[in-house]
């Protein structure tokens, strides 16, 4: 089993070559509509802008919805007896959770056919636009996407929330979308934040196309193997990091279906994790997702996935990187307080390991005095001396 990292008290751990791998510029993180709906930007899900155009364009169909999605509420073929068969049966793959099949048979519904002024793209844009606030998931993907002096994250989302965090934070960042995505490489000008899917448009802009129904899906996975031969030649590059998804999302199932029908003709992909939210409780989902060939990070999805929010910010804090100079030093002194024999000081060896891994020299002194100023135990200066040496034999 491959080393865990603890990275602090209530924290879920992370698999130490996925923090080493990051470190080298080896990580692509993939971001869903997870990372955009915790407050304050308060975006929906893919079931919420669902839900959302048909608040705009169908209000009965609007009432239905809202009656299912009710705790306790009808099925979809108990729901009010108001609506045509075509609208039934659009609830009835609402309610099975295959969004880009509804929202499809809507547009065909309505509009006839998938030209970008439709009015059911009219109304995604309408339900998205004017959202500028981002929050901590964005910040800390941000951080954790830099690669030696750029920006680089993929999305799956049409916001502009990660564009909106990084120039916050004083980060370069060019933004693509679709046809205009860098084809993965290993060099600095494979960089950006990347909307694999299309994006919202900014002031004057026009907006690019979306990958929104299932048409969509099927034009750009499948028929132009536009995002199909992107995701197949990162996954070959960079260990791919999802975020903000469930296993259950329609971008999910486009997304590791392609990677997976890649796998079974190569062997350099490289491996692949998500960040999972469940319930303690629930072993399933983690299962479901290492079926697909990911392998979960999981964490408990209380309180709107706070506890997701947690862990990248302080995975964002411990990354090199002056920035996290002091925030570091800070963990630091936090373990060399810790005594070594307790259950978090055992814990915190993990993530000793893992600096010292990452670190030069300079930095392994720098912790030493670090250890010896905070009056440690000397316990603790035996363990680093062994970890440094014992991670030279490894070099």
């Amino acid at each position: 089993m491959a080393n865990e990292v603890y990275l602090g008290p209530g924290l879920p751990t992370l698999p130490e070559d996925l923090l080493l791998a990051r470190d080298r510029g080896d990580v692509l993180f993939v971001v869903g509509a997870g990372a955009s709906y915790p407050a304050p930007s308060n975006l929906p899900d893919f079931a919420g802008l669902v839900a959302n155009i048909y608040s705009i364009i169908d209000p009965a169909m609007s009432l239905a919805i809202d009656a299912v999605r009710a705790e306790g509420g009808p099925t979809w073929n108990h729901a009010p007896q108001l609506l045509t068969h075509q609208q039934r049966t659009e609830l009835k793959f609402f309610c099975q959770k295959e969004y880009d099949v509804v929202l499809g048979m809507l547009e065909r519904r309505i509009d006839g056919d998938a030209s970008r002024q439709s009015t059911v793209r009219r109304a995604a844009l309408q339900s998205l636009a004017g959202t500028i606030q981002t929050n901590h998931i964005h910040d800390a993907l941000v951080h954790l996407g830099q690669r030696f002096g750029q920006t680089l994250l993929a999305t799956t989302n049409f916001d502009r929330l990660l564009t909106e965090a990084a120039k916050s934070l004083r980060y370069s960042c060019d933004t693509f979308a679709l046809g205009e995505i860098p084809n993965p490489s290993k060099s600095l000008d494979f960089n950006g934040i990347l909307h694999i899917h299309g994006k919202l448009p900014w002031r004057r802009e026009i907006a690019s196309a979306l990958i929104l129904t299932d048409q969509d899906f099927g034009d750009f996975y499948l028929r132009r193997h536009s995002v199909t031969s992107f995701l197949y030649d990162a996954a070959r590059i960079f260990h791919l990091v999802l975020v903000g998804y469930s296993a259950n999302d329609s971008p999910v199932r486009y997304l590791l279906n392609a990677i997976a029908g890649d796998e079974r003709h190569f062997i350099d992909l490289k491996a692949r994790y998500a960040f999972v939210g469940c319930d303690p409780s629930d072993e399933r989902t983690a299962v479901e997702w290492q079926t697909r060939g990911i392998t979960p990070i999981t964490y408990d999805r209380a309180n709107n996935h706070q506890a997701l929010a947690d862990l990248l910010v302080r995975w964002a804090d411990i990354i090199p990187g002056k920035r996290n100079e002091r925030a570091l030093k800070t963990y630091l002194k936090s373990i060399a307080l810790l005594d070594p024999g307790s259950t978090d000081g055992a814990a915190a060896m993990s993530f000793l390991r893992y600096y010292i891994q990452r670190s030069n020299a300079t930095e392994q002194t720098e912790l030493a005095k670090i250890f010896s100023s905070k009056g440690s135990s000397p316990r603790w200066l035996a363990i680093l001396h062994e970890v440094i040496r014992d991670t030279m034999k490894v070099r």
